[in-house]
């Protein structure tokens, strides 16, 4: 099962979900939750009925996606890592889509352990490296 960084889950549930995990997470914290629990809480059971964990883990399609993290200041990337690979993505709509888009990008090429959207300005597009 891929773990998810806890940041990256609420900044990405939100995103997608907008006022919908905000409904959850203020019924969670009525059963005694701090926020910060309620809404890692809200975020996870969104993510799994919604199917937004189980589009990551079919979007790294034959690789075998062990970790998500949040890319700050940073390109977008997925990294092979022996067996398994950690993808960096920003937490924002359309996140299992260019996660989809970097696991292509690497399994085309064979020798290749790093997969990169730039996304701060240059050249749109992925590449390896």
């Amino acid at each position: 099962m891929t773990q998810v960084d806890p940041g990256f889950l609420v900044a990405w549930v939100r995103a997608e979900a907008g006022p919908e995990l905000d409904a959850l997470v203020a019924r969670a914290m009525q059963d005694d939750l701090t926020e910060e629990e309620a809404e890692l809480d809200a975020a996870g059971q969104l993510a799994q009925r919604r199917g937004l964990l189980d589009a990551l883990d079919k979007a790294a399609g034959e690789l075998w996606l062990a970790e998500v993290r949040e890319a700050r200041g940073r390109a977008e990337m997925l990294e092979k890592t022996g067996p398994s690979c950690v993808a960096w993505l920003r937490a924002t709509p359309g996140a299992a889509q260019r996660l989809a888009q970097l696991a292509k990008a690497l399994a085309a090429e064979p020798g290749k352990s790093v997969a990169e959207l730039d996304g701060l300005g240059g050249s749109p597009g992925c590449s390896t490296r």
